[in-house]
């Protein structure tokens, strides 16, 4: 048996004595632990005092300094020597008189013996955020134990592994119990007392423990959920996929990353075109202005974001930030579509998994999430994504398939609703069914509705040419030399870590990735080439590169995996984490001391306009 101790002078002399009485009764050989995870108060004077008085049946292990919770329990698993483990906390909350109903719950296929508190007794506060730190970290591993954080615990020696034990702080306690139930072996739980704490003060519970265990928790769910999955590891009694728990995941390291990249811009105000965008809303966002939207051929090709744009400031009013938020929600939602990707079968989630992290930080598109007025750009891009995932699962699954080609077609009508550039969804879904190992002409024809509303799409807007604001005011034009508009836009999207991971690729003739790199390539050909036709500037504005960012991150993704096998083989493991953050560091260092002054100019006219306004 073992505690763990920090500042614990006033409780230990008598959980000690009672620790000590209570294995003299129930066992035959036993031995006591105490580990002093660096104390400041006179814990060492204690336990010395203590040690003389029990000899060797107590043994103290010390550290120099505080190492935190976790340390201290890999430090009595290291030391424990009997059969069976038994712990405690050593702030005297539990009474180990109790640990002899675990002992007669023991069986032989046993391996865990859990206590869970019956009533904890604590201040509502803790009470509240240990309730919620249990329900999260159990929704989160799916770990079926009621009670993770109850420590009173009781192990057969034989299915711990001391080893697999990383955390420093509380977190350790799910990374135990986890690979506890992991193990196969049986697991037990029975309700044990919880009593207030006499001595001392809980280091759990102050902010920066917090902080510390949350941030543990999610270096704990990357280490054991998500480096597996990108691994290519089988996990007992688990599946990948999008999960709530997974899905849940993703979500959560997705929205960091697009914060880190994109969190400062939260701060711009309206630029020029904003305001264009809220005033066209405020006509046309309405039921009432739906009649009036129909008969404009230009904007009821933008109706989606018309929409969003009216209820944003009918419930927020005009404030900049509400309208920005509304775009990096948007972002992190397409993000996570990206991550969809991965139940398609040429792409998979490993590479998935690469690519949305990369897309979320991706520079070159950043106008469509920073400048409001692009937001066509990322409604199109959540609607058509939708659309071609319902697709996938139409074309790769037996179940629901009348349901997700309806999902499908309705999502594709949304996207035609939000810019003219979804129709590159019909030959996408083209592509989708020639890379299908087994495809036939019946699941080709499955694209023939979404080709012919595409086709009536584009002839009410050549019917309303004289009307249509870009027909008459020389944007875009049929003649215009798109193949080297193309050619330039396509280049200028992998800079610079599209072009690194296509050379890495042709170094270490990494030949498995050329279907998906063929994939990658038609995927941002297919993307771009609506907006080729625009004359107004030599290259696709960055706005309407996103779309097709798609590609070039799918390529980044092939790189890292292709540079991680080889990294391994030679023993340069850190290569690829430190390449990642460099990644990481560059693409949101560009965002916010290179494109946010940029940003700030644009706005700062319309600012001065507004002031002058104002005064």
């Amino acid at each position: 048996m073992f505690c763990p101790a920090y500042n614990d002078a006033r409780s230990l002399p008598r959980l000690v004595a009672r620790i000590i009485t209570t294995l003299r009764r129930v066992v035959d050989d036993f031995e006591v632990i105490v580990v002093n995870d660096g104390s400041t108060d006179d814990t060492a004077e204690v336990l010395e005092t203590l040690r003389r008085e029990y000899g060797s049946v107590l043994r103290v292990v010390p550290h120099d300094r505080n190492l935190g919770y976790g340390a201290a329990l890999r430090s009595g698993f290291a030391a424990a020597q009997k059969e069976f483990v038994f712990y405690t906390d050593g702030d005297g909350q539990y009474d180990p008189a109790e640990l002899e109903s675990l002992l007669r719950a023991v069986t032989p296929q046993t391996g865990l013996v859990n206590g869970y508190k019956i009533e904890r007794n604590d201040p509502w506060h803790r009470v509240a955020i240990g309730w919620l730190y249990n329900r999260l970290a159990r929704w989160l591993f799916r770990i079926r134990l009621r009670d993770i954080d109850c420590d009173f615990r009781l192990i057969r020696r034989s299915v711990l592994d001391p080893q697999r034990l990383r955390s420093s702080g509380g977190a350790i306690c799910v990374e135990l119990v986890r690979s506890l139930e992991l193990s196969g072996s049986g697991v037990i739980e029975l309700p044990v007392h919880h009593y207030p704490r006499r001595y001392g003060r809980s280091q759990f519970f102050r902010m920066r423990s917090l902080v510390n265990t949350f941030f543990q928790l999610g270096a704990i769910f990357v280490r054991l959920v998500v480096a597996p999955v990108l691994a290519g590891v089988p996990r007992p009694n688990d599946r990948f996929g999008l999960s709530p728990r997974t899905a849940a995941g993703m979500l959560v390291g997705l929205t960091a990353l697009t914060l880190l990249a994109y969190g400062r811009a939260l701060q711009l105000p309206f630029i020029a075109d904003d305001y264009v965008q809220v005033q066209l809303a405020r006509d046309y966002g309405p039921v009432s202005g739906w009649p009036a939207l129909a008969q404009d051929a230009l904007y009821r090709c933008r109706a989606t974001s018309l929409v969003l744009t009216y209820w944003t400031e009918r419930a927020f009013g005009l404030d900049p930030l509400a309208f920005r938020l509304s775009g990096l929600v948007l972002h992190i939602l397409g993000s996570f579509l990206v991550f969809g990707l991965g139940s398609w079968r040429p792409i998979g989630w490993k590479v998935a998994a690469l690519a949305t992290c990369f897309f979320a930080v991706s520079q070159r598109h950043s106008e469509a999430v920073i400048w409001y007025a692009a937001l066509p750009e990322l409604l199109v891009f959540v609607f058509s994504l939708a659309s071609f995932l319902c697709w996938v699962h139409w074309l790769q699954s037996r179940s629901h398939r009348g349901a997700a080609y309806a999902g499908a077609f309705v999502c594709y009508l949304l996207a035609l609703l939000s810019k003219e550039s979804a129709v590159a969804v019909v030959p996408l879904l083209v592509l989708a069914v020639v890379t299908q190992r087994e495809w036939n002409l019946r699941s080709l024809w499955g694209t023939a509705p979404f080709a012919l509303t595409a086709g009536a799409y584009f002839l009410l807007a050549f019917a309303a040419r004289k009307t249509h604001l870009h027909f008459n005011d020389g944007t875009f034009s049929l003649d215009a030399p798109f193949v080297e508009v193309l050619i330039r836009s396509a280049g200028g999207l992998s800079r610079v870590w599209g072009l690194t991971a296509i050379a890495l690729l042709l170094i270490l003739k990494a030949r498995r990735w050329l279907v998906l790199g063929t994939i990658a390539g038609i995927w941002v050909v297919l993307t771009l080439l609506p907006y080729s036709f625009l004359t107004y500037m030599p290259r696709v504005p960055s706005r309407h590169t996103y779309f097709a960012s798609v590609g070039i991150a799918l390529i980044v993704a092939a790189a890292a995996l292709t540079l991680r096998e080889w990294a391994a083989i030679h023993n340069k493991r850190w290569v690829v984490p430190l390449l990642a953050a460099v990644l990481i560091v560059h693409q949101s260092g560009y965002l916010w001391f290179y494109k946010q002054p940029q940003y700030a100019l644009r706005a700062e006219p319309t600012e001065a306009l507004v002031r002058a306004g104002r005064q």
